[in-house]
C-alpha cells in the first residue's frame, strides 16, 4: 500500500527509528516505516513533551546569550516561535507546508552584536514580527540584512541526560595515546556530548552557504565533526 507523504507537522512529532528501544519477537513482518502515530491525538503525550523540552532549551540559550554585554539572540526556526497551544500549533505547521517552507532547514537561533540591536529589531518590525520569520524569504531586503549582521547560526537540542551525574562529568584531562599525547578524556568516558544529527548536517550546510553566514575553521564537514557556525547544544 502506497503511503501519502508525511506534514512537517507530522515529520516533527513522529517517531524516530534509533529511537525505538524495545524489540517484539514471535509476531508476523510489520512494516514499521510504514507506520505513523497520528500527532492530532497526541494531546499530553510524550511526544508534546519532547517538543517543548526542545523548545526550553531555545529559551534557556536565548536567555544566557542576551544577558551578556555584546551579544543578543533571536529565534529563527519555526520551532522557536511556534505556538504553545496544540491545535494552533499543528496550524502554524499546515502553514509553513503551505507556503512551500515544510522543507526548509533554518538553524534555531541568529546571534547578533549588541551594536546592531536597533537596526535588527527594525528588519524583523518590517518583516511582520518574530512569528512571521520562518515564512518569510531570505532574499527579501529585511532577511538579508539579518544574515548580513549574524555573527553566529545555533542549532539547539536538549538532552534528558543530566550532565553533573554522567560518571566522567568533572573528570581531569590526561594524556591519551589515541591523541598523541594530547590531554583528553579515555575513549569509554561516559561524558555530555556535542552532536550533529546525519540528516541535519547537509541541511544546514546548505542553509549556511546559500545564506551566506560565515564560517570559522576549515576542513571537509562529516557526522563525526562539529558543525563551525550551527552548533549542537546537548
Amino acid at each position: 500500500m502506497k503511503v501519502s507523504q508525511k506534514s512537517l507537522f507530522e515529520k516533527l512529532l513522529s517517531v524516530q527509528a534509533e529511537e525505538i528501544e524495545f524489540e517484539l519477537h514471535g509476531h508476523h513482518p510489520v512494516a514499521w516505516c510504514e507506520f505513523w502515530l497520528n500527532p492530532r491525538r497526541l494531546r499530553g503525550s510524550d511526544f508534546l513533551m519532547r517538543w517543548s523540552q526542545g523548545h526550553w532549551s531555545e529559551e534557556r540559550l536565548i536567555e544566557a546569550v542576551n544577558n551578556t554585554s555584546r551579544f543578543f539572540a533571536v529565534p529563527y526556526g519555526p520551532s522557536g516561535v511556534a505556538p504553545d497551544d496544540v491545535r494552533e500549533f499543528e496550524l502554524y505547521f499546515e502553514r509553513l507546508d503551505a507556503a512551500g517552507l515544510g522543507n526548509a532547514k533554518r538553524p534555531d537561533l541568529l546571534v547578533f552584536k549588541k551594536s546592531d540591536q536597533s537596526k535588527v529589531k527594525e528588519a524583523i518590525a518590517e518583516l511582520g514580527g518574530l512569528t512571521e520569520l520562518p515564512f518569510s524569504s531570505e532574499e527579501a531586503p529585511p532577511m538579508k540584512l539579518l544574515l548580513s549582521h549574524a555573527v553566529i547560526a545555533v542549532e539547539c537540542e536538549n538532552s534528558l541526560w543530566i550532565a553533573k551525574k554522567m560518571p566522567d562529568y568533572g573528570t581531569t584531562l590526561t594524556p591519551q595515546k589515541r591523541l598523541g599525547g594530547r590531554n583528553g578524556l579515555k575513549k569509554t568516558a561516559v561524558v555530555p556530548t556535542i552532536i550533529i544529527k546525519d540528516e541535519d548536517i547537509e541541511a544546514l550546510s546548505s542553509w549556511q552557504k546559500r545564506a551566506g553566514v560565515p564560517r570559522g575553521g576549515s576542513g571537509k564537514l562529516d557526522s563525526g565533526d562539529k558543525w563551525n557556525r550551527c552548533l549542537k547544544m546537548a
